[in-house]
């Protein structure tokens, strides 16, 4: 009677009460079995509200790239302001043939070519608030001693120090864009910045016809070019300084909201990439650069 009476209260059950499948598991444990990238973060993953990401994408833009379009200028307004010097009379005084112009003109882009990726290294460290100036103010003083100089190989020294400064430029430009930006809004904010490049054709061309008629001080017409666009792009250096900020997270210009709102944005347009959730974190590594290699092999196979 009672094994009947057992089995009677076991066979009243809900399958539902009896049966525990082994392969359920709650979130922690599923998020745990994950990779570290992919794993349940937590809530910031959570997107942001349309009207506070458009307040923080306004005041980005407002802070942050017009400064990038003044560097952007002064670095196009610099590097062909040794065209309009040779309409003036630089390649006569320095008594340079087409040979050596040419050879001048072509050093530049040897430092500029190497230093690009060691220079995206070096601004992750330093910070870009600091780094970027730092070039715009590095590159103006050679600018500046490009008008005193007397010879061929002072001006070939000139030039390869320039490329040095140069060459971290635009690579460093588009790093600094990817910590403030989600994928989808850079390609408008560097088309912004590089619409500088044709305007400093109009306005270098004009600024040292101006120049080109100065003479003081033993200097005369081509010398006052690179003198005063290299004093002109020192201060815009030293200015940017103080306005151009390392991070979203040293934005003084953003509230704590919309400060912890580009954080967030940022790990919601990074996720399953990175493993780090702020930009001031993230570390360099070669598995990413293969990891690329690979794809764009596939690619064109």
């Amino acid at each position: 009677m009672a094994q009947r009476t057992f089995e009677h209260e076991s066979a009243s059950e809900s399958p539902s009460s009896v049966y525990q499948s082994p392969e359920v598991k709650d979130e922690t444990d599923i998020g745990k079995e994950l990779p570290t990238h992919l794993a349940i973060v937590d809530s910031d993953l959570v997107d942001l509200e349309p009207a506070l990401d458009r307040a923080i994408t306004r005041k980005f833009d407002t802070h942050v790239v017009p400064w990038l379009f003044g560097l952007w200028l002064l670095a196009f307004i610099d590097r062909s302001n040794i065209g309009n010097a040779k309409i003036d009379g630089l390649t006569t005084d320095l008594k340079l043939g087409g040979d050596t112009f040419n050879i001048a003109l072509a050093l530049f882009y040897v430092p500029y070519i190497l230093v690009d990726i060691p220079s995206n290294w070096f601004l992750k460290a330093v910070g870009a608030g600091y780094y970027l100036p730092g070039l715009i103010i590095g590159w103006g003083i050679i600018g500046m001693c490009m008008g005193f100089v007397k010879s061929f190989a002072g001006l070939v020294v000139c030039r390869c120090l320039l490329g040095f400064f140069e060459g971290g430029l635009l690579g460093g430009m588009i790093l600094y864009l990817s910590m403030f930006y989600r994928r989808h809004q850079l390609i408008f904010r560097m088309g912004l910045f590089y619409c500088a490049a044709p305007l400093s054709g109009a306005f270098g061309g004009l600024l040292a016809t101006g120049l080109a008629e100065i003479s003081h001080g033993g200097l005369n017409g081509w010398p006052w070019i690179f003198i005063v666009e290299g004093i002109i792009t020192i201060l815009f250096g030293v200015l940017t300084i103080f306005f151009l900020p390392d991070t979203p997270a040293t934005s003084k210009f953003l509230t704590e909201e919309e400060r912890e709102g580009a954080l967030r944005r940022l790990k919601l347009d990074g996720h399953g990439a990175t493993a780090v959730s702020d930009v001031a974190h993230e570390s360099f590594s070669w598995q990413w650069v293969r990891s690329s290699e690979e794809r764009s092999l596939l690619r064109t196979d």
